[in-house]
C-alpha cells in the first residue's frame, strides 16, 4: 500500500522574500510570497494562522516541513528554523533542510528547461565585496541540480575567475549538445565588477555564458521540487550561515560601549559558542 506525503509546509526567508507553500500529497494548496524581509518576523505567524484558517487546517496536521536553511539572512534563517523547531515539538511534523543556492539553481533549470550536464553557477550577495558562490550540474528540469563543490565565500572577482575557468572544463558524456554556462543570483546585480567580468568572459574562447541577474528568488515549483527530494527527520535543522556574523566580528568595538573589556568579551563569546546545548528546548 502506497502512502502519500500528507500535508507539507515549505518555508523560505533566506533572502529578499518570505515564501510559504502548502501542499497535500504533492498537490499545491496554497503559495504566498511577501516581499517585506524586514517585517518577516511579524508576518510569518499571522500568515500561517490565516493560511490554516482558510484551508481548515491545524498546524499540528502538517506531516512534513521543508525549511530553507541558508545561506542568507541571519534573521530570516533563524526565523524559519525556529518556527520549524516549534512545530516539530508541538505536532507530528518531520523536518528537512533545503539549500537556498540549490533552490535558485533549480529555479533556473526548471524555468529555462536546462538539460543534463550544463554548469549552473549561483552567486548571492553576502555583504560588501563578498558573495556566496557555488557551482551546480544540471540534471534536467525534473531533478534538482547537484552541487559540484561546497558553497564558498569569495570576492566577486574570484567568482568571475572561477566561472571563466569553468567555460573550458570538460563536460560529462551525454551533456546537452549545445551547452552553455548559466549564472544567476543577487550577487550579479549588487556587484558591478562581477557583471563586467562576466561580460569579458563571454568574449573569450569557451562555452557561452548566460547571466540571469533578475533571477534572485526561488520559484514555488523549484521549492516543491527540492522538498519532494528532501530527507526528513524528527530533529531540528542546522542552519547554513557560511559568512561570519557581523556582530561577532564587530564585538571588540561594541564591547566598550557595554562596559565590557574587548578581550574578555571575545573569550566569553567563544566559550559560549563552543558549549554543547544542555537540552532540546
Amino acid at each position: 500500500m502506497t502512502t502519500g506525503t500528507g500535508l507539507e509546509l515549505i518555508l523560505n526567508a533566506a533572502e529578499g522574500a518570505l515564501q510559504m507553500v502548502v501542499t497535500e500529497d504533492e498537490t499545491l494548496l496554497c503559495a504566498q510570497e511577501w516581499r517585506r524581509p524586514e517585517r518577516a518576523t511579524e508576518i510569518l505567524a499571522p500568515a500561517l494562522r490565516h493560511i490554516c484558517a482558510a484551508l481548515d487546517l491545524r498546524l499540528a496536521d502538517f506531516r512534513r516541513l521543508a525549511c530553507v536553511r541558508g545561506p542568507g539572512s541571519f534573521t530570516g534563517i533563524r526565523l524559519v528554523l525556529a518556527t520549524a523547531a516549534a512545530l516539530r515539538r508541538t505536532g507530528q511534523v518531520r523536518l528537512a533542510g533545503l539549500d537556498y543556492l540549490q533552490a535558485l539553481a533549480a529555479t533556473l533549470a526548471v524555468d529555462r528547461g536546462v538539460l543534463y550536464g550544463a554548469p549552473i553557477w549561483v552567486l548571492t550577495h553576502a555583504r560588501r565585496n563578498l558573495v556566496h558562490c557555488q557551482p551546480y550540474r544540471s540534471y534536467g528540469p525534473l531533478i534538482p541540480p547537484q552541487p559540484l563543490r561546497p558553497v564558498d565565500l569569495c570576492t566577486p572577482e574570484a567568482a568571475a575567475q572561477r566561472i571563466a575557468q569553468s567555460r573550458t572544463e570538460p563536460l560529462p558524456p551525454g551533456t546537452d549538445p549545445a551547452p552553455r554556462v548559466w549564472v544567476c543570483g543577487s550577487g550579479l546585480i549588487r556587484n558591478a565588477p562581477l557583471a563586467d567580468a562576466l561580460q569579458t568572459a563571454t568574449d573569450a574562447p569557451g562555452l557561452p555564458v548566460s547571466a540571469l541577474p533578475d533571477l534572485t528568488c526561488p520559484s514555488v515549483t523549484a521549492l516543491r521540487l527540492l522538498a519532494r527530494h528532501g530527507d526528513y527527520f524528527a530533529k531540528d535543522v542546522e542552519p547554513l550561515y557560511v559568512r561570519p556574523c557581523d556582530a561577532v566580528e564587530n564585538l571588540p568595538g561594541l564591547a566598550p560601549r557595554l562596559g565590557l573589556d574587548p578581550a574578555t568579551a571575545v573569550t566569553s563569546l567563544a566559550e559560549k559558542l563552543d558549549r554543547a546545548p544542555q537540552s532540546e528546548i
